[in-house]
């Protein structure tokens, strides 16, 4: 075996399968398993032939989102980081080493793989002094001060809005872009690189890519996962009109410059082609199905509707609850059976409308769920929410492009989701296109009760019942190969 794993060695003259240099055969032993080699004590089996050898090149992958941050944001950071590997493109990952985020979960580290580079430096964030000026504690988690209410209004927190929204541009982050440009430039001047990613938001994100794109020359993929200037929240915030403007301004500039823009969202692509003049990519959010290897679903006895995430006040609809009611009062079996199971931020409004409508007794409500106990429980719900905010009359947001990350994760359960929002939306189209679920109407009261009384007649049949559903095209595996074609582009 020592023989076979050396002469393999001496032929691809100590490069990896793709192409990383390293200075031992246990080195590249290591590597070769982490990207797909197996090794045992009878056999090799070749994942990438030795003697096809690609050239690996490397990417400075720039993200705020990382571990150990909990939530949705780092998902799609660590899972590229993950799998770039496997199509000749190495990370080297730029984060920040003190960030103030909302949530830490310790579990999000498993998926990095062995011997990333991770480059981190300090951040100065403004949390701290909203904190203050809102008359919170300064080590206080800051939430979406637009998707969960915050009891009161007092002007101190109005002006801790106004000073975010006028002298902290494009994000809270700003702060951060011209320490990281200086950094990164010194590596760069020792360590180059053959490529860029940013990931925003936050969009200071894509100004340090910007900056060092400008000054290096360096190939650049600038990755969205909202919009912009075209966000619900933009409009929402009490900017000065000269404040608005460097926004624009800011925005127009990474579209034009980046040599490829992509967006999660065909919606939001289109709109970035109108705003820009350029073509957008279409990459989308995914799941990695080796978070559901070992995943059973558990009998639990309870026909379990479930929502894991942020419920804003924007996405509560009292259609839903009163089908539940009505359901409750009509089937007594179905009431005793019901447990509503949300784990999260949740707006007060959607525990005011689960009491108004009888339903508090089914109720079970976590603030925090680890990721590594997330797909247990949603293979064990017999129904996943996944609800898409409200559209409001006087903003200019396309909520049709609304894809919360979380339905990519419930596409992994293989467990019937139910999507609240517009039929004509991005959401709606990926459930049937794969067959997840069914999408109704946020006022339609009779659709969604025909909906759950169907998926109870069927979870009484069989509690553990999984969907054959077509998601394997959202698999971050397939998402990171897209990517890299991308890349290959540059």
């Amino acid at each position: 075996m020592a023989k076979l794993v050396d002469a393999l060695v001496s032929e691809a003259s100590g490069v990896t399968p793709i192409g990383v240099r390293l200075s031992s055969r246990a080195q590249i032993k290591t590597h070769a398993e982490s990207v797909g080699f197996l090794f045992n004590n009878e056999s090799i089996f070749l994942f990438v032939s030795f003697t096809k050898l690609a050239t690996v090149k490397r990417v400075l992958y720039i993200a705020y989102y990382w571990p150990p941050c909990g939530g949705i944001g780092p998902v799609r950071n660590v899972k590229f980081t993950k799998y770039l590997r496997h199509f000749a493109w190495e990370p080297i990952i730029y984060a920040p080493q003190n960030a103030q985020y909302p949530l830490l979960d310790k579990s999000t580290f498993k998926d990095l793989p062995a011997g990333v580079e991770i480059i981190k430096t300090p951040i100065n964030e403004p949390y701290t002094f909203f904190n203050l000026l809102k008359g919170k504690k300064k080590s206080e988690a800051v939430k979406d001060v637009f998707l969960v209410k915050e009891s009161g209004n007092s002007l101190m927190h109005r002006l801790g809005l106004w000073v975010r929204a006028n002298f902290f541009i494009p994000d809270a982050r700003a702060g951060w872009i011209k320490p990281s440009v200086n950094y990164l430039r010194q590596y760069l001047t020792v360590h180059p690189v053959d490529a860029v990613i940013s990931y925003g938001p936050p969009h200071s994100m894509h100004l340090i890519a910007l900056a060092l794109h400008k000054e290096f020359g360096i190939p650049w993929i600038s990755d969205w996962q909202d919009p912009w200037t075209q966000i619900d929240y933009y409009e929402k915030f009490p900017m000065t009109k000269s404040a608005r403007q460097k926004h624009e301004q800011l925005e127009k500039e990474v579209l034009s410059t980046a040599n490829r823009v992509v967006m999660v969202s065909k919606s939001w692509c289109e709109d970035l082609k109108k705003l820009s003049g350029r073509e957008v990519n279409y990459i989308p959010f995914g799941y990695d199905e080796a978070d559901f290897n070992g995943i059973v679903p558990q009998q639990t006895g309870k026909f379990t509707i479930s929502h894991f995430g942020s419920f804003g006040i924007d996405r509560n609809t009292d259609a839903l609850w009163n089908a539940l009611r009505e359901l409750c009062s009509e089937d007594i079996a179905f009431a005793k059976n019901l447990q509503i199971h949300l784990a999260g931020h949740v707006d007060a409004s959607v525990f005011v409308a689960i009491e108004k409508a009888g339903l508090k007794k089914s109720l079970l409500y976590q603030s925090f769920i680890a990721k590594d106990v997330l797909f247990q429980e949603l293979a064990n719900s017999a129904v996943q929410l996944v609800l898409i905010n409200k559209p409001e009359p006087l903003l200019k947001y396309n909520n049709k492009g609304r894809i919360p990350a979380k339905i990519f994760e419930c596409l992994g359960a293989r467990k019937p989701i139910l999507v609240i929002g517009p039929h004509d939306g991005d959401v709606a189209a990926i459930v049937n296109e794969t067959g997840a679920g069914k999408n109704c109407d946020y006022h339609d009261v009779p659709a969604i009760k025909e909906v759950l009384k169907d998926w109870y007649g069927q979870w009484k049949k069989d509690p553990l019942r999984q969907l054959a559903s077509h998601s394997e095209i959202y698999s971050f595996n397939n998402l990171c190969k897209q990517m890299s074609v991308l890349l290959n582009q540059l």
